[in-house]
């Protein structure tokens, strides 16, 4: 009879292991599972970042500064304090963002820049300097492509223009405002 209870006794010991095994397995599963969202876990951080982005040839097409990056390896995500993206392309006006948040996707293609955001365009012959402010742009360095949903304002010489939403194509030199727009253009004296 010992022999048999020893034998029970070590039946119930193991599937009590078993079960508690499968059960903290199951825990651990949900807690990674919850994780691995949208942005997983950090990677790793940098502070005073400067990354290049290049064409096919090698030459840069735009520099991405930031105080502060934070890596998330599971999506290639990566979180920004104090971002600046700077165009470089030689063949077009030189545009730079800047905001006091930035969150990228896909290891950088997609910029989402957050708070106080101000876009600049170089002058060209023909055309002053171009200053716009929103408080969130989307932007696609690699294209020099950016655009807003929401109210933006532009200054360019004593021209200014209000409106919502715009979509800033730099290599195709076009501006579009959405709608709601208005604007003040200074009067023209002839002489």
């Amino acid at each position: 009879m010992g022999e048999r209870l020893s034998a029970w006794f070590a039946v119930v010991l193991m599937s009590v292991v078993l079960g508690t095994s499968y059960w903290y397995a199951q825990s651990l599963r949900a807690v990674v599972e919850t994780d691995a969202g949208h942005v997983g876990g950090i990677d790793f951080f940098a502070e005073g970042i400067v990354l290049t982005g290049f064409d096919a040839l090698g030459h840069p097409r735009y520099r991405l500064f930031a105080d502060r990056m934070t890596h998330y390896g599971n999506s290639d995500d990566i979180d920004m304090v104090k971002p600046r993206i700077l165009s470089m392309r030689p063949d077009q006006p030189q545009v730079q963002a800047s905001a006091l948040s930035a969150h990228a996707q896909n290891n950088g293609q997609t910029v989402q820049m957050r708070g106080s955001v101000v876009i600049t365009r170089a002058a060209t012959p023909g055309q002053e300097p171009l200053r716009m402010e929103t408080e969130e742009l989307s932007a696609v360095p690699d294209e020099d492509h950016f655009w807003a949903d929401g109210p933006v304002q532009m200054f360019s010489g004593r021209t200014t223009l209000r409106a919502r939403g715009m979509d800033m194509d730099n290599v195709a030199r076009r501006i579009e405002l959405r709608s709601e727009v208005v604007g003040v253009f200074p009067r023209r004296l002839v002489p």
